[in-house]
């Protein structure tokens, strides 16, 4: 399978198998986007 869709597909199926709903991964994603926004503007200023 290509990229893209390999590692759409991986994500998907191990994010069922943990139970998380799409809803928590977008919020996880967008926190994660934060933090490493913080600590770039933290740390290369």
């Amino acid at each position: 399978m290509k990229e893209p869709y390999k590692e759409v597909f991986t994500l998907r199926v191990f994010g069922e198998l943990f139970g998380t709903s799409e809803n928590w991964v977008r919020v996880i994603f967008y926190r994660s986007k934060n933090e490493i926004k913080h600590y770039m503007e933290d740390n290369y200023e």
